[in-house]
């Protein structure tokens, strides 16, 4: 079922761009992307469980992190300690103590008012002659406009600490990109890899959530490490899309299996978020 999925979505994807498209679509090669962390997924979580946290890669490359609380206590994430490690080893604080405002503008306005014809004021002034003439068939408008501007300013702002109620869940504030999750790594491999162990990859990327059950009192870390163990890039001939999923398939028969995958249609089409050329399924899991 899934592999019909992806062809359809292939199709689909063909006629979409086609049709909306002022140019010629020119389909390159197909790429594929999995990712999985250092253990294996669960198959359940279990009964003694206080917290889990399910991530999402989007087909861009951004990682969204959902947090559930599965006891019926408070549990407040600590911001200021929580971090991203991208695979470059950059960590990145999910606190942000800038301040960012939008504003918008409301402008409403009312004119009122006549029309002058310039024959009248040129004989009025002694103008005659072909000028007057010409002047007398031009009129100009004598009205007067009044508006008033009101600005709203939001101000937002990054809280410390973040609570979720007894048996909730919450989003963490940002998502960040995973460098190297992307079409245009994928499109640029000379070679690809299959199956690498977590050691083996260039792609390796962390999650630190800092948490507290006792309302900051103590806090304790839930540590998820991710890599990519699969990336494959095949180019096709004549845009025949169908022909590079099944050499992807060819080389990695279980793609469809993985937790979490993404697959690319490499074409000449500009790239934006809702494209229908990137396929992402699966979310990965961890919990303590």
């Amino acid at each position: 079922m899934k592999k019909y999925y992806l062809f359809s979505c292939a199709l689909a994807f063909i006629s979409l761009t086609t049709g909306c498209s002022s140019g010629k679509l020119a389909v390159s090669g197909v790429g594929y992307q999995s990712i999985r962390t250092e253990f294996a997924q669960p198959e359940k979580l279990p009964e003694n469980a206080k917290i889990c946290a399910s991530y999402a890669i989007t087909p861009y490359g951004k990682l969204k992190i959902y947090v559930m609380n599965l006891t019926t206590e408070i549990l407040t994430i600590d911001q200021t300690k929580s971090f991203f490690v991208n695979t470059d080893g950059k960590s990145i604080s999910y606190y942000d103590p800038t301040v960012r405002t939008t504003t918008t503008t409301d402008f409403s306005s009312s004119t009122k008012g006549g029309s002058v014809n310039l024959g009248a004021v040129a004989g009025a002034v002694g103008i005659g002659g072909a000028l007057g003439t010409l002047m007398n068939g031009i009129n100009v408008g004598g009205s007067s406009t009044g508006g008033i501007s009101t600005s709203n300013t939001t101000y937002m702002a990054d809280l410390p600490q973040v609570s979720i109620g007894p048996k909730g869940s919450a989003f963490m504030s940002k998502e960040y990109e995973v460098t190297g999750i992307s079409s245009e790594a994928v499109r640029s491999l000379s070679k690809g890899w299959v199956d690498y162990q977590q050691e083996q990859s260039p792609y390796k990327f962390s999650v630190c959530i800092s948490y507290s059950f006792d309302n900051g009192a103590t806090y304790e870390k839930l540590i998820t490490n991710f890599y990519v163990n699969s990336a494959l890039s095949m180019p096709i001939p004549k845009g025949m899309v169908n022909n590079g999923f099944k050499r992807i398939y060819s080389e990695k028969p279980d793609a469809l299996s993985e937790p979490h995958y993404i697959f690319y249609v490499f074409d000449n089409l500009p790239e934006h978020e809702d494209h229908w050329d990137v396929l992402g399924y699966g979310a990965l899991i961890d919990y303590q």
